[in-house]
Order: C-alpha cells, then structure tokens, then sequence
C-alpha cells in the first residue's frame, strides 16, 4: 500500500524566461514548504539569466535539468518540460508548477492528506488564485 506522506512528493518546476520569477516561487516552497523528497527545475532553454539564478540559489534538493527539444510552439515546449520533470521524478505525489507561480504554505500538507483519505484516488487538479498588487481579484 502506497503511504502518502510530504517526504514522498515531488514538486516539478517549469520554467522559459521568468527570472524575475523564480526567487519568489523558490522561496515560496523552500521557506514554507521543507518536506519535499526533490524539487526539479526544468528549464526550457532560457536566455534571460535563469539558469544562472537557480544555480546561485543554494539548495541541495533542487535538480536542474535542461530540456532536449525545442520548438516554435511554447505550449509545447512547456508539456515536454513537465514530462522531461516527470521522467527524473521520484516522489509518490507529483507536484506541477511553473515559475511565475507560488505555492500556499499548507498545499502540501492538504494534498498529501486528501490522497492517504482518498487511497482510489490518481489525480488531484485544483484551481489557481489570481492575484494582482497582493490582492486577490479571482479564483477560477
């Protein structure tokens, strides 16, 4: 039987020139979120500084990888990045997040939760929350 627990799930990170970015979502995970088994961070062949700013950001848990394939079509890019993230993964719980978001400080947990309730269950969507000037204007 699959035990669900935070020290199990990966978090995998996409990212395409969202430098300005990163260090927030980063630190939206590594600050309040520590229980990660590995954070992934692919980056789709950023030009901005990107790669140069998660190498600096020190943190033995995230694994960077560079993507093989690039195309002219940018939703394509980004799937096969989450799916290059999904091969490298290891966790129970797979976590997909892309670099201009943040993670709440309890999704994790809520999450690792629902799945040890819900022992049928494989899939988990959820609805983001947008917010403009530290203001939230919708949920979707």
């Amino acid at each position: 039987m699959k035990k669900y627990n935070q020290n199990s799930a990966t978090l995998i990170i996409v990212n395409y020139n969202n430098k300005k970015y990163i260090k927030k979502c980063i630190e939206s995970i590594l600050n309040k979120t520590k229980k990660f088994k590995e954070i992934i961070f692919v980056d789709d062949h950023s030009t901005d500084g990107s790669i140069d700013l998660i190498k600096k950001i020190k943190s033995n848990k995230i694994k960077l990888i560079l993507t093989s394939k690039k195309t002219k079509i940018g939703s394509y890019n980004q799937m096969n990045s989450y799916y290059e993230g999904y091969l490298k993964s290891r966790g129970k719980i797979i976590f997909f997040l892309d670099s201009d978001d943040f993670f709440r400080r309890n999704k994790l947990k809520i999450v690792s939760n629902y799945f040890e309730k819900n022992k049928k269950l494989n899939l988990l969507l959820d609805t983001p929350q947008v917010y403009f000037n530290y203001k939230k204007k919708f949920k979707m």
